[in-house]
């Protein structure tokens, strides 16, 4: 094997290391924030639908598979031009998949303040509520009550008495704003490992064809390979 294909083969197998790592890790955290939402009452909840955290979670597997193709590849790039060639379409429609999944979640950061009052009045649980009413972990939050000056409260703890205290709206909102822009931070810098993923096995796959071509032409003269196709 031609010593080019081993230097891309090193580059090609690190990229798809940290490829596969930000599939795995979106994997796993995707079924330990589902695992919580089944538990209910967690901020989180208000912020990252259900059905966002199964399609990162899905996503995350399909990382780690197409990954699986990927090394098959890689391991041997002349005989196995076909895992390579697979893998390239299936990165790109990764891409897609984490670049529409960032989308939709920067869009929600747009519609904030109006999402999450018409949510608090007709679909928050009150453990939920609760839980942002007594939100001590937010810097600069302290106790809230309602969502907007006392409307819609939920009587427990200091909001049970006769105080006046701020509605929730702004805590809710930087909460949700610092989570939000964490996710769509994170898929949009997924998709630049895929940027490198793709380039490096478009150049091993190039390198490849060169290969497959001077043994062909080797072959033609008499000269014998071992183990190369």
């Amino acid at each position: 094997m031609a010593p080019s294909i081993k230097k891309l083969q090193a580059y090609f197998y690190g990229f798809i290391a940290l490829y596969m790592l930000t599939g795995l890790g979106a994997f796993i955290l995707g079924n330990i924030w589902l695992q919580q939402s089944d538990e209910g009452g967690a901020p989180r909840e208000a912020v990252i639908s259900r059905s966002i955290e199964q399609v990162g979670t899905l996503i995350g597997g399909i990382v780690v598979l197409t990954g699986v193709v990927g090394i098959i590849g890689g391991t041997s790039p002349v005989r196995r031009k076909v895992f390579l060639v697979s893998f390239v379409w299936l990165l790109i429609a990764v891409v897609l998949a984490e670049l529409g999944l960032g989308g939709v979640i920067w869009f929600k950061t747009l519609r904030m303040r109006s999402l999450f009052q018409s949510q608090w009045i007709e679909l928050w649980s009150d453990s939920l509520k609760i839980a942002f009413q007594d939100m001590s972990s937010l810097k600069g939050y302290g106790q809230c009550c309602g969502y907007k000056s006392r409307e819609h409260v939920v009587a427990s703890g200091a909001c049970a008495a006769n105080i006046v205290l701020e509605g929730c709206e702004e805590k809710v909102s930087a909460f949700a704003d610092g989570y939000l822009r964490k996710l769509y931070t994170s898929l949009f810098g997924f998709t630049v490992v895929n940027v490198f993923c793709f380039v490096s096995t478009v150049m091993l796959v190039q390198a490849r064809n060169d290969e497959e071509r001077y043994i062909r032409i080797g072959r033609k003269e008499g000269r014998t390979y071992m183990n190369s196709i």
